[in-house]
């Protein structure tokens, strides 16, 4: 699993960005998070969708989603999260750092939960 822009990724409070997730390279689900953000999903597969918001949300062999979220937490660092799904007992796990522009303090641990594996 790949987190395109590195290990870091500073942004400002209140502002929307857009992420679009993609599933590429694994021969599983993963499933995508931030740490106390919502993730609105706008296309799946370049077709709109409607609009709904989840805490964590799975991306298939080869599917593409985009997501916005809004920088509305407390000016922080949060844990950026992508796990394998039904590959249990194993888990692959990746994080990166959504750093709020101006923080000084870490993300808190431990890392987002997804959702169940059974």
């Amino acid at each position: 699993m790949v987190i395109n822009f590195g290990s870091k990724l500073n942004n400002f409070s209140g502002k929307t960005y857009k992420f679009r997730v993609s599933n590429v390279g694994m021969s599983t689900s993963f499933n995508f998070r931030i740490q106390g953000h919502l993730l609105k999903i706008i296309e799946v597969e370049g077709s709109h969708t409607i609009q709904e918001s989840y805490d964590s949300l799975d991306v298939h062999v080869g599917q593409s989603v985009t997501v916005l979220v809004t920088l509305s937490g407390s000016i922080s660092d949060y844990i950026i999260v992508a796990s394998s799904r039904f590959t249990d007992p194993i888990v692959l796990t990746t994080t990166a750092t959504l750093r709020y522009s101006g923080s000084n303090s870490k993300a808190h641990i431990p890392l987002p939960s997804g959702p169940a594996t059974n």
